[in-house]
């Protein structure tokens, strides 16, 4: 059976997309943890594998991610005016390799719009090397909403055009 690689990412990203996520959420290390037994499931069944080492890379906890995810470096690397490291990349045969990269907004000294233009500098850079990127910004609700007309045009243009999938939601 074929496998359609661009489905695939899809159906992780819009997983990602409605995903409950914890109130302990503070920063974004606890976004990125939050998140990978999900991704870790999916790939499970989705490509129907079970050990999941040398396909999910990630920042680890123990001693043993952390030795995979530094071996990883030339798996994932981009050299563009300096280095370029991603938060988590999976490599598969059948879907190449997809690049997923977390920002967390917890407060408004930051604002989103930065965020944002962070988030999609670093996606765009990721599409240098990798065929697919899901980008996920998550924010505390406060003050003002982004313009949701806007927004779902930004993430239409980059998914039809670039193969960047756009995440931004509230916590």
């Amino acid at each position: 059976m074929e496998i359609d690689s661009e489905k695939i990412v899809k159906k992780l990203a819009h997983k990602l997309e409605k995903l409950p996520l914890p109130i302990s959420l503070k920063n974004e290390s606890d976004l990125e943890f939050a998140v990978l037994p999900i991704i870790k499931r999916f790939i499970q069944k989705e490509l129907g594998i079970n050990d999941k080492k040398h396909i999910l890379y990630h920042h680890g906890r123990n001693k043993d991610e952390k030795n995979l995810w530094s071996k990883s470096k030339p798996l994932q690397n981009i050299e563009l005016l300096g280095t370029h490291t991603y938060d988590m990349l999976i490599i598969h045969p059948k879907i190449g390799s997809l690049v997923l990269e977390f920002k967390y907004a917890a407060s408004a000294k930051n604002p989103l719009t930065s965020r944002i233009q962070r988030i999609i500098g670093q996606s765009l850079i990721a599409k240098l090397k990798h065929p697919y990127v899901i980008s996920c910004l998550v924010f505390k609700r406060k003050g003002k909403r982004p313009q949701l007309g806007l927004l779902e045009k930004l993430k239409k243009d980059l998914q039809e055009n670039h193969k960047i999938y756009l995440i931004v939601r509230d916590h």
